[in-house]
């Protein structure tokens, strides 16, 4: 059913990183979502009202929000397509994290709105009508919704989208919600136990669970969370095809939405190439990066100095000072300015416990008590 409905509703449905395509996922989504929650939502409100029930009512309410996140979803999907223009150069594809962060706010309110009710209900209860029909109704929902759990979670793993993980998480957590609600009902039925306001917290707090998990998960990506390693190591594996290339360093990749994705790097070649050759490998790399990874890349070239004796003693002197600190440490784009000037990169695990002025005056002390004629500069990165 979820391939028959993207190959009906979304043209070139492959080319997910497309952001013309990645609309037609959001309208996708969203219309069915719209479709099944208001369904739910109506037979719901029958059968709650027509029982008495909160937990069925509060239910169907959640369906509506539900079906109100199904909007929210379309439409920010909608505006992250928009090309970039002066105001926005990377794009608009963030907005489908603050598309997802309303959604969460909103599982959020209705969440807390229900436990506010469903207590006051647990303090005066009322009579509830169990019925089968109102059970078959509450069961069909858990169906349905396990479908729609099912189907947006496919939509968010094939376009890796935070929107439609949001969705789909919201989903799944309704039907335990619901299914907590079934049997409150069925000891109301078999015992005469009255348990719907307790039953409608419940569903509460898994609403307000669900908006959390939405939320924290949607954060991560608009604080800038680290990039993936598999495509950092799948570009510096790009980089190093090249014999040219002798190491690369300082790969970073910065995401401004789902398939919008760009990258920098140092890569080293030796300091005797010539200008234009270093800057044709440094264009074939950009090219073929994003050609391979659909990743726009800058790569900038650092030149190094190789097979003279001299720098090479200083490059073991250097290593064996930092591996004296501490072995995580490691170093790159060491040059020599002015004969005697020494400045380099040392990159650093961020869980090192001391603060960059005190490393920085550890590894300049201890070269420059190896290495006397030498002043030393220390750039420190932050891994």
């Amino acid at each position: 059913m979820t391939e028959f409905l993207i190959r009906k509703f979304v043209h070139d449905f492959e080319n997910v990183n497309n952001a013309a395509v990645r609309k037609e996922y959001g309208l996708l989504s969203g219309g069915v979502g719209i479709c099944v929650n208001l369904l739910l939502c109506v037979m719901k409100l029958v059968a709650g009202f027509a029982s008495g029930s909160v937990g069925i009512i509060g239910d169907g309410i959640n369906n509506l929000s539900d079906a109100g996140s199904s909007v929210v979803t379309m439409l920010g999907l909608k505006m992250s397509a928009k090309p970039a223009d002066e105001e926005h150069p990377y794009g608009h594809g963030r907005i489908e994290y603050i598309a997802a962060l309303i959604i969460a706010g909103i599982i959020l309110l209705v969440g807390f709105e229900l436990i506010k009710t469903s207590v006051e209900k647990l303090l005066a209860p009322e009579p509830v009508e169990v019925s089968a029909p109102a059970l078959a109704v509450m069961v069909f929902s858990v169906v349905l919704k396990m479908w729609l759990g099912a189907f947006n979670r496919y939509l968010g793993k094939k376009t890796d989208s935070p929107a439609f993980n949001a969705v789909a998480m919201d989903s799944m957590s309704d039907c335990v919600a619901t299914s907590v609600v079934i049997a409150c009902l069925l000891v109301y039925w078999w015992t005469g136990y009255n348990l719907d306001g307790a039953a409608g917290i419940v569903v509460g707090m898994f609403i307000m669970y669900s908006g959390w998990g939405a939320a924290s998960e949607t954060l991560q990506p608009i604080l800038g969370k680290p990039a993936d390693p598999e495509i950092l190591g799948r570009i510096m594996e790009i980089a190093v095809r090249d014999r040219r290339v002798l190491g690369v360093h300082d790969v970073m990749a910065h995401s401004y939405g789902p398939g919008n994705v760009f990258a920098s790097l140092h890569i080293e070649v030796t300091s005797t190439m010539k200008l234009l050759e270093a800057h044709a490998v440094a264009s074939h790399l950009e090219h073929a990066i994003e050609k391979e990874l659909d990743i726009h890349a800058i790569v900038h070239v650092d030149p190094k100095l190789v097979g003279d004796p001299e720098f090479d003693a200083l490059l073991e002197n250097l290593a064996e000072v930092l591996k004296g600190i501490d072995g995580s440490l490691s170093m790159h784009d060491v040059h020599i300015f002015h004969g005697s000037r020494l400045v380099f990169d040392v990159e650093v695990p961020y869980s090192y416990p001391a603060s960059d002025e005190e490393l920085t005056e550890r590894i300049v002390a201890a070269m420059e008590a190896r290495e006397p004629d030498y002043s030393v500069s220390v750039k420190l990165d932050r891994m």
